[in-house]
């Protein structure tokens, strides 16, 4: 009877035992599901449009990527796109998590890749910033205004940006349509040179009569020293442009997106060097401030005006 009794008392701790490890084990699985999300990502997708250079721009984004790592406690890989497209493509198939949009972009991403903007830029008052579309000349092109554009449009090629850009081309296809232009008709050619900085270099080389930029990429283009103010004339600037968004998936955990809005809210604190490297070759912006789809509408209804969404 003694032995009987001793090896129910062994078999009673051992399944005590095994119990306790299969609650310790459910129970992490519970807090772990609780810290990070159901369905929340081991590795963070992160895709840039590509506004100028990508390869300069993920060199510049670097030390911010290393910050966010830190922050989020996760990997972060960058997507290389090849145009703006490739991104919107790129999260609508769940290639990318976060995304840096332009206006424009992000209003298409919104409708066929579920994205939704968290992030814009500010000039460190509080207020998602603006910008401004412009078009340039070389100086020796003898066009001096948009009249000028206007009575010679069958004669001259036109610089766009990419297709999804938005003061890369929407914003600028609006003013021209505005004055009567018929951009796809009445030009003699249109190009798209894939970045704002090469719309900037093909006006400079007379490769086109008239480009399309963005003031902050035609004045990177000066610093560069790279093309002198003195090479162009600027032939229109457009209305202010609210900023562009930081954008993540909609269906992405919601914890984990308060988390990413979180971090990028405090990089210019908690990272200056980094936030002032990439904004460097980003919109030079001073801090981060929360923005909602809502937004962007002024962009939305511009696009669809131009039956471009």
């Amino acid at each position: 009877m003694g032995k009987k009794r001793v090896m129910q008392m062994k078999k009673g701790t051992i399944l005590f035992k095994l119990g306790l490890v299969a609650l310790l084990i459910g129970v992490s699985i519970f807090f772990a599901g609780k810290s990070w999300g159901q369905g929340a990502p081991k590795v963070l997708r992160l895709a840039l449009i590509p506004a100028e250079d990508i390869e300069e721009m993920i060199r510049a984004f670097a030390p911010a990527k290393q910050y966010l790592e830190r922050e989020l406690g996760m990997k972060i890989e960058e997507f290389r796109a090849t145009d703006y497209t490739a991104v919107i493509e790129a999260m609508r198939a769940k290639k990318a998590d976060v995304a840096y949009f332009g206006p424009f972009s992000y209003v298409l991403a919104a409708k066929r890749a579920n994205a939704t903007a968290i992030i814009g830029g500010s000039e460190g008052d509080g207020k998602l910033a603006t910008y401004h579309s412009i078009f340039i000349t070389h100086k020796e092109s003898n066009l001096k205004t948009m009249e000028d554009v206007k009575a010679n449009v069958n004669k001259l090629t036109v610089a766009f940006v990419d297709p999804a850009s938005t003061s890369g081309h929407l914003i600028p296809r609006g003013g021209l349509e505005s004055l009567g232009i018929r951009v796809d008709k009445d030009f003699k050619e249109i190009i798209f040179a894939g970045g704002h900085d090469a719309s900037v270099l093909a006006v400079k080389s007379r490769k086109v009569d008239i480009g399309a930029t963005w003031e902050g990429g035609f004045q990177r283009v000066l610093d560069k020293g790279v093309a002198s103010r003195e090479e162009f004339v600027v032939l229109w600037k457009s209305a202010p442009i609210p900023r562009s968004p930081i954008a993540v998936r909609k269906d992405m955990d919601g914890s984990l997106i308060q988390r990413i809005q979180q971090a990028f809210l405090d990089m210019p604190q908690k990272a200056p060097d980094a936030f002032k490297q990439f904004e460097g070759r980003w919109e030079k912006n001073k801090s981060y401030v929360k923005v909602t789809d809502t937004d962007y509408n002024y962009i939305r209804e511009i696009a669809i005006k131009l039956g471009k969404l």
